[in-house]
């Protein structure tokens, strides 16, 4: 019997985990290239509209979706299904999102999976400090997220936790993805 374990682009983007952009060596920018960090200043609607395009999706667990015996914890490097997810936050307060879905099956090949077509969401948009809520209706429920987000110059990010994650998620609990806990959604403005 299959299952399904839906990574939904904004959701696995907006879903899947918390707001927080991931930070490595390559990636540290330089304070002066910083425009607002959490906690620090608040974040205005400005420093929002427009595009973004999801540029990393790091999970808590390292997996090896393409098979090639080298696991990782960034999923940009091991699938090309979420290539096409982004987010578009308008000056009215909507936004609409191209989100991503994957399907995993249960059994012994926890590493079967299969990219579904994208979908578009869209709803309406705020920020309130260092925090971007969310209010969008998916599968006629309507969800209100609230996430403190990391800003810099041309990125944001933010987390989403594995409970957030099971509003959207029906996982068979024996594959891959199923210890992910956390994904840390990056997003880059789309120039």
């Amino acid at each position: 019997m299959k299952r399904f374990l839906k990574i939904n682009g904004l959701i696995l983007g907006l879903s899947i985990a918390g707001l927080v952009i991931s930070c490595n060596a390559e990636d540290m920018v330089e304070e002066s290239e910083l425009i607002k960090v959490s906690n620090a200043t608040a974040i205005s609607p400005n420093d929002m509209v427009g595009q973004w395009d999801l540029s990393q999706m790091i999970a808590d667990a390292p997996v090896d979706l393409d098979g090639d015996d080298q696991s990782s914890t960034n999923l940009l490097d091991e699938t090309s299904c979420f290539n096409t997810m982004n987010i578009t936050f308008f000056n009215d307060g909507t936004f609409n999102t191209n989100n991503a879905t994957m399907s995993f099956e249960e059994g012994a090949g926890n590493n079967e999976f299969s990219c579904i077509s994208s979908r578009m969401d869209g709803g309406d948009w705020e920020v309130r400090n260092d925090s971007l809520i969310l209010t969008m209706m998916i599968d006629t429920y309507m969800y209100t997220h609230k996430k403190a987000i990391n800003m810099q110059a041309n990125t944001f990010g933010f987390d989403v936790t594995k409970i957030e994650s099971d509003q959207y998620v029906d996982d068979p609990g024996n594959t891959q993805a199923s210890e992910i806990r956390i994904l840390e959604l990056g997003y880059t403005r789309a120039e």
